[in-house]
């Protein structure tokens, strides 16, 4: 692991945001993320949902020449984002987003974005809902599984009415992934406001 990096795991770790053993394995398994999915050109936006000690966001800045918007509802952890940036001297490819990810999806980045990744964000319903109306045609929302849960998590109609179509799977370093593409098509009524994502999600 890179010594930056490690440093900064080990501070979150020390803030309460990540476990010991998320931390060591946070590089490797922020990694797999880029797996099995073609990267984002320079220049071109990727936002990871929930960024809380800085996996998978921060690693992949340090992997990537893309530019990442780090999604953070909670301003302490965004406080720490944004040191933990500047520490590992990616500050100008990184921005900290202190807001909701619903609001996100109806905000700015809508429909501009190549990856969007997502790790222990939410269900996976409230997952593919708040990711589908960030990605622009042909963008990719690639998340982290569970290790032993084998059960079919992604039913095909739902993902089809948010515009996205199955990707494939992979493993890495004993990590499980999945990825969806999108098609564009994401209906203008998502996301939907927490409340309403909760009480009816769409699987």
């Amino acid at each position: 692991m890179d010594g930056g990096v490690g440093r900064v795991l080990d501070a979150a770790v020390d803030e309460g945001f990540l476990t010991a053993g998320a931390a060591s394995a946070g590089f490797r398994h922020s990694s797999g993320f880029l797996a099995g999915t073609p990267l984002p050109a320079a220049g071109q936006a990727a936002v990871d949902l929930g960024s809380g000690g800085g996996l998978p966001g921060l690693v992949l800045a340090t992997l990537t020449n893309c530019n990442w918007f780090l999604v953070e509802r909670s301003e302490r952890r965004c406080r720490f984002l944004e040191w933990a940036a500047r520490s590992l001297e990616v500050f100008d490819r990184v921005s900290v987003v202190h807001a909701d990810a619903t609001e996100v999806g109806r905000g700015e980045l809508r429909g501009s974005v190549m990856l969007v990744t997502a790790r222990a964000f939410g269900p996976p319903g409230a997952t593919i809902e708040c990711g589908a109306p960030l990605l622009s045609d042909e963008g990719h929302l690639v998340v982290s599984e569970p290790p032993e849960d084998r059960r079919a998590r992604w039913p095909e109609d739902p993902l089809g009415e948010l515009g996205l179509s199955d990707a494939g799977a992979w493993e890495h370093e004993g990590a499980r992934f999945q990825a969806f593409r999108s098609d564009g098509a994401c209906g203008d009524r998502y996301p939907r406001a927490w409340k309403a994502i909760e009480r009816s999600p769409v699987f």
